[in-house]
């Protein structure tokens, strides 16, 4: 069975903490998966471009994010949509006890940048969440932007597996409401005209005429 099998209309939409203490918990202990055919295992710091990630897996994608627009009615991943990998990460130095991972991606210097860490505790398990975004110096400015949430276990429970496994959630953004704000932001600083005092603007106001009455 693969994602193209899973029956029309179903959205994949779990919580965070269902992704952690669910799926990937049960994962890296080789326990069974309630769908194990959604979160597919994937190398993403391998030789592909984020992009290309999401030209090869946005075909069967069946997932959704809250920021989803009810009116998205276009085939494959809309901007709001999200893509779930596992994938294990590879330290810089693998002889040495130094936790640090090799962050690269692709073949043309991109890397996965990031040090928003949140450590969360549920269901008796412990777990963190990173935030990371892709960075480039290689290329120009894309028409969208790679968000990338990686969401592992706590140490602790990782001593006495054969690989460091992650849950790992790709979004993308779309940059052109970037550019939409930054001409917004241009217009709004430029200052305003001067408006004239309500002093000012009774003198110039013309008095109103009297209407006389006539006596016969």
């Amino acid at each position: 069975m693969s994602l193209a099998n899973i029956a029309v209309g179903f959205r994949f939409n779990p919580t965070e903490a269902e992704l952690a203490c669910h799926y990937l918990y049960n994962k890296v202990m080789g326990l069974p998966l309630s769908c194990p055919y959604i979160v597919q295992d994937y190398d993403l710091y391998g030789h592909e471009e984020p992009w290309q990630i999401w030209e090869n897996f946005g075909e069967y994608n069946n997932t959704t994010s809250d920021d989803e627009d009810d009116d998205e009615v276009e085939a494959g991943p809309s901007p709001q949509d999200d893509l779930f990998f596992f994938t294990n990460l590879r330290k810089i130095n693998p002889g040495m006890k130094s936790s640090k991972f090799d962050r690269g991606v692709g073949s043309n210097g991109g890397r996965w940048h990031g040090d928003d860490v949140h450590s969360f505790h549920s269901k008796g398990i412990t777990w963190n969440r990173r935030r990371y975004c892709y960075k480039n110096p290689n290329i120009g400015t894309p028409d969208a932007s790679w968000i990338m949430l990686e969401y592992s276990l706590d140490d602790s429970l990782m001593q006495n597996v054969p690989h460091y496994t992650v849950l790992c959630r790709i979004r993308k953004k779309s940059n052109k409401n970037c550019s939409r704000k930054r001409k917004s932001s241009q217009s709004s600083s430029q200052p305003e005209p001067k408006r004239q005092s309500k002093k000012l603007n009774s003198k110039l106001r013309t008095p109103p005429i009297k209407e006389k009455k006539l006596f016969m």
